[in-house]
């Protein structure tokens, strides 16, 4: 799939997305605010380090990192990467694709998040063993993907479509796939994110997204 010609300004302007249809990081705040609190633990312990974040879009999960950390991200979309370069003219910001070798030294990063990425890649098994790669011994990765669950497909089929979702995970599939890519899962949860208010969280299959959060 050429990435670049799906994931231009259109794309994050609503014009070909289901769920930007307001624009991307509309009313985000509460959003990412969710998104990121599960990380906070890990956080406090951590306290500094280098984060990457695959999948930067417009750079609002980097900045929520503290300052103590170096940021760095990474977008297939040149429009993203410039956007983010705005918010965050502190970062490392690069255009490449996560299923590619990395523009980043190996065992280099303290964090690599991959928010809602796996699922618009060919290859997300490739992508996963970069991460790898890139990571710290002890690094964490923190993933949030759709689950595909029969929930989802009942709820979400047009919008996955739509959204050039091409590769869905059901929980238990990623978990494996975590493991056979070398990580060691520390948390895992499902969840029905109702943005941008609140996000509801379970410990079963019933969530149409799927979390987790791992050590290298």
């Amino acid at each position: 799939m050429d990435y670049k010609a799906v994931y231009t300004e259109n794309y994050f302007n609503g014009k070909d997305s289901f769920f930007y249809r307001l624009g991307y990081g509309r009313f985000s705040k509460l959003y990412f605010d969710n998104l990121f609190s599960p990380l906070k633990p890990y956080l406090r312990t951590l306290k500094k380090g280098k984060v990457l974040d695959i999948g930067c879009a417009y750079g609002f999960m980097l900045q929520r990192f503290p300052d103590s950390f170096e940021k760095f991200g990474m977008d297939v979309s040149d429009h993203a990467i410039k956007e983010a370069s705005r918010r965050l003219p502190r970062a490392i910001l690069k255009v490449g694709e996560a299923e590619r070798k990395f523009p980043f030294r190996n065992d280099f990063f303290d964090v690599v998040i991959c928010n809602d990425v796996l699922e618009h890649l060919e290859d997300p098994v490739k992508a996963l063993k970069h991460i790898y790669e890139a990571l710290k011994k002890g690094g964490i990765l923190y993933i949030n993907t759709p689950n595909a669950n029969w929930i989802r497909t009942a709820l979400f089929r047009y919008a996955d479509i739509r959204e050039h979702h091409i590769s869905l995970f059901g929980h238990r599939a990623l978990l494996d796939a975590l493991a056979s890519a070398g990580f060691a899962v520390q948390d895992h949860w499902t969840c029905v994110n109702i943005a941008p208010f609140f996000s509801l969280t379970f410990r079963s299959n019933l969530g149409t997204e799927s979390a987790f959060i791992c050590r290298k």
